[in-house]
This record gives structure tokens, sequence and C-alpha cells, in this order.
């Protein structure tokens, strides 16, 4: 059997080979940066920005590439200003320690991308180095919730170099596949990010090839990490990939598939890998080498009467029929750019049904996110990986951003759910586990969310209230209806 740990240790040798770039700069955008997403997305759907934006973290070199050659209407606008000047601050900040005090008062039930704490308490310390060919962040955090006694984590540290136009990467970073505001199906921060390595892309420059460049910008993901020991499987290995593409100047195309495989107890030889890659795990009860979530997703930009407009999509298939997923949950939304004021705002509708083959008339319950052999299912310390929803949820959500030019941010979304659809529990929690953070019966509920961002004391404040007509009754406890938290952030250079 492999010994994971000492394999990634052994992998942080690798991430030292070269960053080689024209300038330092800090490698990419993290998830949750509510700000430069807006700033991206509304430059993509304003036909002014080349790149790609539906995986995060998102390389700095991968927006200078997208802004390139942009007409003047576009440079001029608040969105290239605003990311230009969040470049150029990157590139100064060499060597940085950063500062994260927050605190609710109940681990929030809910996430969307947006930086929020982890619990009741939350404090984090990083240092972070990035030079000309390598970049490191060392992480410390301190998270206090009732439900995952880990309270001393290294969540947020990283080693990662370039080799071409390759990244090589080990750690434990947030990560986003998807088009959705308020949640994906495939890969979210909603969990704690699992440790591991990956090989991706620097720059989605497209294919040089005159047979392959009507794919446009493209980009590759590959990830392998360990999940936590105290589960149905100790130690399960999750592995998988994305890619993404640009066809066309409107249109954007992901396509995602991850696996758990391996662990403790379980087979982890060649031949289980190569019939987890191959996608032949639909065997006997309890013999399926793996578990597996695969499908796609898009986002569709154009003017509609003059607004810049976007439709988005992502299905993911629980298992597969023919070597192809099925069992599809399903996300859809809408959302539109106006520039009203001092700023600019975001209106989306998003809807999400996570109950595998509804959409299609063939509604399973208890299959999406779940396995028979991998019985904590696709979790990570009880949370999904994926839908902050959790399985079996139907969920339509109303949202607005305001965005002002003196950089405070409103949000504010309402969200009509209804949870665990046919109610009960198919999860295992290992005894010394976390448990689930979901629904223990069916119970439609009302979400309404307002969050405030502004600069404060040379730092970022977040303040955010999120409110349930009712209490929200879960497998780790009664969730109260109100959920207040605070978060402030504060990046020193040294």
């Amino acid at each position: 059997m492999v010994d994971w740990a000492k394999w990634l240790k052994g992998s942080a040798a690798v991430a030292l080979i070269g960053w080689v770039s024209g300038v330092q700069a800090a490698p990419w955008v993290e998830t949750g940066d509510l700000r430069a997403r807006h700033h991206v997305e509304a430059l993509s759907a304003m036909g002014c920005f080349k790149g790609l934006t539906l995986t995060w973290p998102l390389n700095w070199s991968a927006i200078a590439v997208g802004m390139s050659g942009m007409p003047e209407e576009c440079r001029s606008s608040d969105h290239a200003a605003y990311l230009r000047a969040a470049m150029d601050q990157a590139k100064g900040q060499t060597r940085t320690a950063t500062l994260t005090l927050g605190g609710a008062n109940q681990e929030p039930l809910f996430s969307h991308f947006g930086s929020q704490p982890m619990g009741e308490a939350d404090a984090r310390m990083a240092v972070s180095y990035t030079g000309r060919r390598w970049a490191a962040n060392i992480e410390a955090q301190y998270i206090d919730n009732n439900r995952d006694e880990r309270e001393v984590r290294a969540d947020g540290s990283y080693l990662a170099g370039r080799l071409g136009n390759w990244q090589l990467g080990v750690g434990a970073i947030d990560r986003w596949w998807g088009p959705g505001w308020h949640s994906s199906l495939a890969w979210s921060s909603n969990a704690r990010p699992v440790a591991g390595f990956w090989v991706s892309r620097q720059t989605p420059y497209a294919p040089q090839s005159r047979w392959l460049n009507w794919i446009g910008p493209w980009d590759l993901q590959m990830f392998g990490g360990q999940l936590e020991q105290d589960r149905g499987i100790p130690d399960a290995k999750l592995l998988g990939g994305r890619l993404t593409l640009r066809p066309a100047s409107f249109l954007q195309i992901g396509f995602t598939r991850l696996f758990q495989w391996g662990g403790d107890g379980a087979t982890e030889g060649g031949g289980s890998l190569w019939d987890a890659i191959i996608g032949k795990d639909n065997g006997q009860q309890n013999q399926d080498p793996s578990n597996q979530v695969a499908g796609f997703d898009f986002r569709a930009s154009f003017p509609l009467f003059g607004v810049p407009t976007s439709f988005y999509g992502q299905a993911m298939g629980e298992d597969e029929a023919g070597y192809m997923p099925s069992k599809y949950a399903t996300q859809f939304g809408f959302d539109f750019l106006t520039h009203m004021g001092k700023g600019s705002q975001r209106f989306f509708i998003e809807g999400a049904n996570t109950v595998a083959g509804d959409l299609f008339g063939n509604a399973r319950e208890g299959v999406m996110y779940e396995h028979s052999r991998y019985t904590s299912g696709f979790r990570y310390y009880g949370r999904n990986l994926a839908s902050t929803w959790e399985s079996d949820a139907k969920v339509a959500t109303l949202g607005v951003q305001q965005f002002f030019r003196s950089g405070v941010v409103f949000t504010a979304a309402l969200s009509s759910a209804t949870l665990n659809v046919d109610g009960g529990k198919r999860a295992h929690v290992h005894p010394d586990g976390a448990e689930i953070l979901q629904a223990v019966d069916e119970q439609d509920v009302i979400l309404g969310e307002l969050r405030l961002e502004h600069d404060f004391l040379g730092g970022r404040l977040t303040w955010a209230l999120a409110a349930t007509d009712d209490p929200v009754e879960t497998f780790a406890g009664e969730s109260e209806r109100l959920t207040a938290m605070a978060q402030w952030r504060r990046t020193f250079d040294w």
C-alpha cells in the first residue's frame, strides 16, 4: 500500500521547479475573493475578457493574458481599473504576513462564494513568499466549533512552482469548480480544503495548431489528495481533474471528474486504480473500486437589450451508464450586470436540484454524493465537498450584489429550499469523526442572507447575517435561526 503522507512530503521538492515569470507577483486570486470574481466576470460578460472564469483559484497570469488587447472602452472601465490595481499590488507583495480574525454565534450552516468564518472562533496567521520561481504560504489556523474537534489546522498552506507553462503544487487550498455564485455541484469551498498535490496550466493559452485552435483558451487541473482518517474508509484518496475551454467568445465549457479510491482496507494496486480511471466500477455490492462524480458545466454570456447577461448551468452524474455519467444533479442560473450610481450591480437567479436523476423524471433519493462502499460519501470532515445544500435538496435563490467604487460591497440573497427530500440518513459517521451537517428529515426552509464588506484598520472587514424562518434540525444538532458572523483580514509586508 502506498504511504501517501511520505509521498506528499516528497512531492514538495518537485514544486520548487522554476516559477519562471517576468514579474514577481502572488500566484493567484484566492477562492472566495468576491470583488475580483465580479470584475473578471463583468469583463467577460461585456466581451472584454478572453480568458476562463469557471475554475478558482484563478492565476494572475491568466487574468493578465485575458485582459490583453482590450479596446479602449474596456480598458477605461471600473472593472479593468480594479483588476489592474489588484495586480500591481500583488506584484509588490513578495513577502507578506496575513492576520485573519473572525467568529460567529454558531458554525455557519450554509456557505457560498465568499469568505466567512468556519466556526464560533476563527483565527488565522499566514506567512508567504512569492519569488520568480516559486511561491509558498505557511498558515496556522485555530477554528472552534462544536462539530469538528480538530481545532488547530494548517489549511491554506501550500508550496508551488512553475515548469514552462505548468504549475506544480502541494498543499491545502480552497477550490471552486463551476459557474455558480451560491453553490457548485462539483467542488466548492463548503468543506475544508483537501490536502494534496496538483498539476495545472499556469496560463490558458489557445493551441497554436490550426487543427486545435478552435477550442480557444484551455485549462487543465489534475489533483490527488487524501481524506481524513475518521471516516467509513479511513484515509480514502480523492483524485480527479477538470478541463475548461472557451470555443467561442461568448461560451465557456467545463468538464469535471472526481473520485474516491483506495484507503485503509481497500486495494490500492495499479489494477484497481486503472479500473477507477476507466470508470469500471459497477461491480458487485461493496466491490466497486471507486466512488465517482463526473459532469459538465457552462457559462454563456451575451448582451440582452444592451445589458451584459449570462446564462449558466452545471450537471454532475453520480453513477455511470455506458462509460458516461448518469443520474444527474443539476444547477442552472441567470445573471445580468448593471452600472447604476457609483458602482456596478449583479442580479442573479440560481436553482439547484441535488436529487439524482430528478430533472429527467427518474428521481433517485439517497444516491447523490453517497456510496455503498465509501459510506461517508463525498464529504470531508462532515461537510459536502460540493453542494452547500447537501444531497437530495431542491433550492431556488434570488440574489443581488452591489459593488461601490469606494470598495464597499453589499450583497443580499433569498433562498427557498427543500432540504433532504424524503428524509433519512444514508452516510456513515465514524465514532471519532465529524457529524454530517445535513437536515435530519425533509424540511422546507426560507433562508435570507445579508453581507457587507468594507475597509477597516488597514484591512478588510466583512459582516454577515443569515436567517432561516425555522430552526434547521441537523444530524449535528439544531441550528439556530440566526447566524451572525464577522471576519477581518489584513496583510502586512515584511
